[in-house]
């Protein structure tokens, strides 16, 4: 093919002539090396398409790979333009990804994430490139270097004028940012700048704008966050407050997709504060919560019932609320029906919080709460949460109401109930 044809007849050693070197790698080009710079691009584009061998040998040339960089941080628009089409031929399939990784990307990330503020179509083709490259533990690796210098400032300045950027480049940009927290150094490095934190705040402070793009880069903005709760240290309990009340905030949204993201965060941030869930009981959210695990979301079930299981658990008002708005706690039966095991261990706890009330456990005679709780707590989960929960909440419920014991007997449980109430006394 042509293509084989110009790598065995040295057509990539064009760079070998001097006046054409020259022009590819000067700092300041004139409009004649401008042009001799796009044709080059041009010219290895159609050169390396598909074809990764011709990939790997354009990519061997030192210039070329300090130089890609430097073009793309050039502020000519064509250049950029070809050298993101050229960077995109390797980063959409995986032998072209690792031909990138053994270059030097530390400062890839920096400048791709900056064409965030371009109208045209630069900054789609960054995203793309970003969010191929994301996935990839080199690349990972190497942006640990410059994230704290270089990329959160750009990342906190960027949020901070949002709506002088394109929506839906920033929403990828977010988006990239929340996949490169897989990486336990990049997401513990974001997870501690109060200036990330600040500046995600901020965009969720913004006026309502029912535009698509904003609520694609509000929905971003929550995974990012998501993803950096993972975890735990002074920064995130110093914004648990604020954190809290953007989110209950945003659990009228229309977009069903925000509201699930947003249960999520609570389900994260809360147990980093009791002030937060001070905060959040006293503003309904237990009334909230139950009304998302009656419509039955999955996801969103599962955050509601763990943000629940952290209220309950510091507040009595909460545990209060959760009886008043579920009297014979028909809500949490139905939770512990789950086929998901943290589902079950969740509602368990709750349930063994609101058994603490007086009522409680008379409310759930005839229930088959028993028989429930008893096939989980001597079950086999792999999370022991699961067991220790459901004892837990057995043992309680037969202290609050004796006659449960009746049916616990009938189903042979006393076994389980007895090396359940080591669980109660230390809870």
């Amino acid at each position: 093919t042509g293509q084989t044809l110009f790598r065995t007849n040295n057509g990539f050693s064009i760079l070998s002539n001097e006046a054409v070197r020259g022009a590819f790698c000067a700092e300041s080009k004139s409009p004649a090396e401008v042009e001799l710079c796009v044709s080059l691009l041009l010219l290895w584009q159609a050169a390396c398409a598909g074809n990764e061998e011709n990939q790997r040998v354009l990519l061997a040339q030192a210039e070329v790979g300090a130089q890609l960089p430097e073009l793309l941080s050039c502020g000519t628009a064509q250049i950029q333009r070809e050298a993101l089409a050229l960077i995109s031929l390797y980063s959409e399939h995986e032998g072209g990804r690792r031909l990138l990784g053994r270059q030097d990307l530390s400062r890839w990330l920096q400048i791709l994430m900056a064409f965030v503020k371009c109208t045209d179509a630069r900054a789609d083709s960054a995203m793309n490139i970003l969010s191929d490259l994301s996935g990839e533990e080199r690349f990972q690796a190497q942006c640990r270097a410059t994230l704290s210098t270089a990329v959160s400032p750009l990342f906190t300045q960027l949020l901070a004028c949002a709506r002088q950027v394109p929506w839906a480049a920033l929403a990828r940009a977010l988006a990239v940012l929340g996949r490169l927290c897989a990486d336990v150094g990049l997401r513990a490095q974001l997870a501690q700048s109060r200036e990330c934190w600040q500046a995600c705040l901020e965009l969720l402070d913004g006026s309502p704008d029912a535009s698509p793009g904003y609520q694609d880069c509000v929905f971003a903005v929550l995974g990012l966050m998501m993803n950096l709760l993972l975890e735990s240290n002074g920064t995130i309990q110093d914004f648990a407050v604020p954190i809290s009340g953007r989110c209950l905030a945003l659990l009228s949204h229309q977009d069903g997709r925000i509201v699930t993201r947003a249960t999520g965060v609570l389900s994260r941030v809360l147990p980093a504060s009791p002030s937060a869930v001070q905060e959040v009981v006293g503003a309904g959210v237990v009334k909230k919560m139950l009304k998302f695990l009656k419509a039955g979301g999955q996801l969103t079930s599962s955050y509601a019932i763990k943000t629940l299981s952290v209220c309950t658990k510091s507040s009595k008002r909460a545990q209060e609320e959760l009886l008043k708005g579920d009297k014979r706690l028909r809500v949490l039966l139905a939770l512990l029906r789950s086929g998901d095991e943290l589902t079950v261990a969740n509602a368990a706890f709750c349930l063994s919080q609101c058994l603490l009330l007086p009522g409680a456990a008379s409310a759930l005679l005839g229930s088959g709460v028993v028989q429930l709780l008893l096939r989980h707590a001597g079950g086999d989960a792999a999370r022991t949460s699961v067991q220790q929960n459901s004892a837990i909440a057995l043992g309680r419920l037969c202290v609050a109401e004796p006659r449960h014991i009746h049916q616990l007997r009938k189903l042979n449980g006393l076994a389980i109930l007895n090396s359940s109430m080591k669980y109660v006394q230390s809870s």
